[in-house]
């Protein structure tokens, strides 16, 4: 050979592939779209059928029992009757472990009643005798108090009572005289009778009642025919008390 020929290269030759051959290839499917189809329709939606349509239908309560009875309806099983069988029976033996702890609870109250309950009744006892007594001692506390008030007032309001009969009796009383004369029986009584009221003092000048020895003091007897014997027939000053204490008796003219 000569050297001027090309020699021929180690490399296997490339086999020519015509225009037919490459569009054949091309339309083939390659595995790798085909594992790619085959798990995009594994997990592709269920067409909507007509079967399906009427499964997602609503079902009405009834609907729902019927199917439950007759174990259609897989998918709701608190309605079937046996999952409700087993609710009741958990259900009443709670009322039964309720019971036997509501029983468990009443004994242990017997028993401590019997052991603790005449010492309770006993404490009741004294303290509201305890309570009564202390009610009592501050009834009658406030009685003194209210009483020692009025026996000040008394002595005053009397002096100034007696000044006022005796102007109102004058034939020759100034004109300043019968306005104080004025001011007193009118605004200044009502004030001191509200006071009275205040201070829970009761006023003793009732006439025409018997004579009572316990609140009335006989000044004098005197002969009346329109009143019954012994009938207070004239006050001559008023007596005062406060609930049942006696600040001052009411002294009176009884008749005979």
């Amino acid at each position: 050979r000569s050297s001027l020929q090309p020699r021929h290269s180690a490399l296997p030759r490339r086999r020519c592939v015509n225009s037919e051959q490459r569009a054949r290839r091309t339309k083939m499917p390659r595995p790798h779209l085909l594992l790619a189809l085959a798990m995009t329709s594994a997990f592709a939606p269920a067409p909507r059928t007509k079967q399906r349509l009427v499964d997602r239908q609503m079902r009405w309560p009834w609907q729902k029992k019927q199917q439950a009875e007759e174990g259609e309806g897989g998918d709701d099983i608190t309605n079937s009757p046996v999952f409700l069988q087993k609710k009741v029976g958990v259900l009443q033996n709670e009322l039964v472990q309720l019971d036997k702890d509501i029983a468990a609870a009443e004994a242990k109250k017997q028993e401590n009643w019997d052991e603790w309950g005449s010492q309770i009744e006993n404490m009741r006892n004294e303290f509201a005798a305890v309570k009564k007594r202390t009610q009592e001692a501050r009834t009658r506390a406030e009685a003194v108090e209210r009483a020692g008030v009025l026996d000040q007032l008394l002595g005053p309001i009397d002096n100034f009572d007696r000044a006022i009969v005796a102007q109102k009796t004058r034939a020759d009383a100034s004109e300043g005289v019968q306005k104080v004369v004025e001011r007193y029986t009118g605004p200044v009584a009502a004030a001191f009778d509200e006071a009275f009221k205040e201070l829970g003092a009761e006023k003793i000048d009732e006439v025409g009642v018997p004579f009572d020895p316990t609140i009335h003091e006989a000044a004098m007897t005197d002969f009346d025919e329109n009143a019954e014997p012994d009938t207070v027939i004239k006050v001559f000053q008023y007596g005062v008390k406060v609930g049942d204490r006696l600040i001052r008796p009411a002294t009176v003219v009884v008749s005979m």
